[in-house]
C-alpha cells in the first residue's frame, strides 16, 4: 500500500451489537434519546472518561470508513479502538469477554475488506496474564497486526513490572503496539478549553513514552515497538532534556544507555498539524520511524493526512517512507 494510517478509531458493529443486547451491562449499555444511541459507562468514580458517548454511523459503517478513506487519498487503514472501548476499569473477565468481541469485530471488518484494512486489537492490560493470552489469539487466529493500548492502565504507568508478560509476547510475536492517551487521575486544570485533549493527551503520550525509556522497558524488550499518536505529543522534542537529566541525575543511572539510544523502538504518527513540527520530527525520531495517523473521524484528526505530508517539503524517498513504506515493514504487510 502506498498510503496506509496507522491511527483510525473504530468501533466494530458486532462489539456493538453486543452491546445492545446488554452483553456486557455492568460495564457499558446502550441508550437511545431523541431517536439517538449514545453508550452509557458504568465505571468506577477513579476512571476518567472522555465527555459526550455519542454514537456516530462512521465508527461502524464501513462504507462510511471507505468512503473516508477514498477522499482521504489512502489505499489502506489498519484500523482499531477508540480510547473510550479499552475497558481497564472492568472487573478482568469481563474486560476479556468485551476486547474479544472488539477484536472479533475488528478482524471481521478486515475479512471483508482484506484489501483496504488491517487489524489493531486491544487487551485487559488491567489483568497482564489475561492480555498476553488475547494479544497472543489476536495475532495467531485474528490475524491482528498490532494492539492498541492506553498511556496507563487505571493510572499505573506502562513500566509496571507486572505488564512483562505482555511486552514478552507482543516482542515474541513480533507486533508493535499502537500508544493511544487518555487522562488519568485528577484533571481538573484540563477540564476548560477542550484542555483535556488539546494539553492533556500530548502529556500523557510524553510521559508514557518517557517511562518506557527510563523505565527500563526497551532495555528488557529490546525488540518491542511502540508508535506514540499525536506526533509523539511533547516527547519527542525534549529528547535531549532526558539525555541531559541521564548525565546528572541518579535517578536515572540504573539505565546502562543514554535515553536517546533506545529511539529505535519507538515510532511517531504524523498528527502534528504543522509542516514544521513534522518536518522536524522525521529529523529527530528519523525518516524510518514517521507513520500516517489521521486520528479518523475525530475533529481533531487529519482529513487529508496524505496531502498534509505531501505538503510538508520532505524529500520524495523521505515522503514514501512515512506514507506508506515504514508501517508496511512495521506491520509486516
Amino acid at each position: 500500500m502506498e498510503t496506509i494510517d496507522v491511527h483510525f478509531h473504530v468501533v466494530p458493529l458486532q462489539f456493538l451489537d453486543a452491546v445492545r443486547r446488554g452483553d456486557f451491562r455492568q460495564a457499558v449499555e446502550m441508550e437511545r434519546k431523541d431517536g439517538r444511541e449514545r453508550m452509557v459507562y458504568h465505571a468506577p468514580p477513579h476512571a476518567v472518561l472522555e465527555p459526550g458517548g455519542g454514537l456516530a454511523a462512521d465508527v461502524f459503517d464501513d462504507r462510511l470508513m471507505l468512503a473516508a478513506m477514498d477522499r482521504a487519498k489512502l489505499n489502506g487503514a489498519a484500523i482499531g479502538p477508540s480510547p473510550g472501548q479499552f475497558y481497564y476499569w472492568a472487573e478482568p473477565e469481563l474486560g476479556e469477554r468485551m476486547a474479544r468481541s472488539v477484536n472479533d469485530g475488528i478482524a471481521a471488518l478486515v475479512r471483508a475488506h482484506p484489501g483496504r484494512f488491517v487489524g489493531l486489537g486491544t487487551v485487559p492490560m488491567q489483568d497482564p496474564e489475561r492480555a498476553a493470552r488475547e494479544l497472543r489469539r489476536a495475532v495467531t487466529e485474528l490475524g491482528l497486526r498490532g494492539i492498541e493500548i492506553c498511556t496507563h492502565v487505571n493510572n499505573t504507568d506502562l513500566d509496571g513490572a507486572q505488564f512483562g508478560p505482555v511486552y514478552a509476547e507482543a516482542e515474541r510475536l513480533g507486533v508493535p503496539f499502537f500508544l493511544h492517551p487518555q487522562n488519568a487521575g485528577d484533571i481538573t486544570r484540563l477540564r476548560d478549553y477542550h484542555l483535556w485533549n488539546l494539553a492533556g493527551f500530548p502529556m500523557e503520550t510524553a510521559l508514557a513514552a518517557c517511562r518506557l525509556v527510563v523505565g527500563g522497558v526497551f532495555e528488557r524488550f529490546p525488540r518491542l515497538n511502540v508508535i506514540l499518536a499525536h506526533g509523539g505529543g511533547y516527547f519527542p522534542y525534549q529528547i535531549g532534556r532526558l539525555d541531559h537529566g541521564y548525565r546528572v541525575r541518579g535517578e536515572l543511572r540504573s539505565l546502562p544507555r543514554r535515553p536517546s539510544e533506545y529511539l529505535g523502538c519507538i515510532y511517531c504518527d504524523t498528527l502534528t498539524h504543522d509542516a514544521r513540527s513534522l518536518r522536524f520530527l522525521v529529523d529527530r525520531i528519523g525518516e524510518d520511524h514517521v507513520v500516517i495517523g489521521s486520528d479518523y473521524p475525530f475533529d481533531m484528526g487529519y482529513t487529508q493526512p496524505v496531502d498534509m505530508v505531501r505538503q510538508s517539503g520532505l524529500g520524495a524517498a523521505q515522503e514514501a517512507k512515512v506514507l506508506g513504506k515504514n508501517l508496511t515493514t512495521l506491520l509486516r504487510l
